[in-house]
């Protein structure tokens, strides 16, 4: 499996939202918080496209045991994007982001379903994965994944130990963490939907600032290096 250009799709991206910024300081008095403006709608409707949620499904597509619920649909000839309306609200934004990156990344696309994203599997086709890529950088900014962590956790790597495991998931459950392997999710994740670290330390969890499920969080989290997870022997 071929990977992707990251480098090239975060680039694409940025210069997208850069020309949503560019165009909310012509039409805001005052400019709203950078991830209002990065609503998935709102981005679809600045840059041309009708956005429509439906009440309930888009159908289903395809034939026998490929056959799937349509989650979302993106219509370049017409500029159009729907989504789904039956779906969670995690699943919602990241479908129409990755519906936003189809438009961006693939010129000359058709009019083209997805099953519902959530940004937590691995799809064969490249264009699916870019896609994907694309609604994770569009959700979740680095700057601010960057800025949001550290003003959480007073750190810019988190690394797992006994006090920060102890911090994120308190004393029953630290064991676990501690004993989780390299490479698993299972750290970024504590991150990811965390409440608290410390005494007298609460907030919003990153799930709800970014809007993704505690899942996508996670690989963010991992893929911008935020999280190092070293196996710990326990004996």
């Amino acid at each position: 499996m071929n990977d992707i250009d990251r480098e090239a799709i975060a680039y694409e991206c940025k210069r997208f939202q850069w020309e949503i910024w560019q165009r909310a300081g012509r039409t805001h008095n005052t400019i709203p918080h950078l991830l209002q403006l990065f609503r998935p709608e709102h981005a679809a409707r600045v840059h041309g496209y009708e956005y429509e949620v439906a009440e309930g499904s888009l159908g289903v597509h395809g034939v026998g045991k490929d056959r799937y619920q349509v989650a979302g649909i993106v219509d370049p000839q017409n500029n159009i994007i729907k989504i789904a309306g039956n779906l969670t609200y995690e699943v919602q934004r990241f479908t129409a982001s990755h519906e936003l990156g189809h438009m961006v990344l693939h010129a000359g696309m058709t009019l083209h379903r997805d099953r519902p994203l959530s940004g937590e599997s691995t799809p064969s086709d490249m264009r699916e994965r870019e896609a994907n890529y694309f609604a994770a950088c569009f959700l979740a900014p680095e700057k601010l994944v960057r800025q949001a962590f550290k003003a959480r956790f007073r750190a810019d790597v988190l690394h797992l130990d006994d006090t920060v495991a102890f911090y994120l998931v308190g004393g029953p459950m630290m064991q676990d963490l501690l004993r989780s392997s390299t490479g698993s999710l299972e750290f970024a994740r504590a991150a990811a939907i965390a409440k608290h670290f410390g005494p007298g330390n609460s907030f919003r969890p990153l799930t709800e600032v970014f809007g993704m499920s505690p899942s996508a969080m996670a690989i963010r989290l991992d893929e911008l290096g935020l999280v190092a997870n070293g196996r710990v022997v326990l004996v």
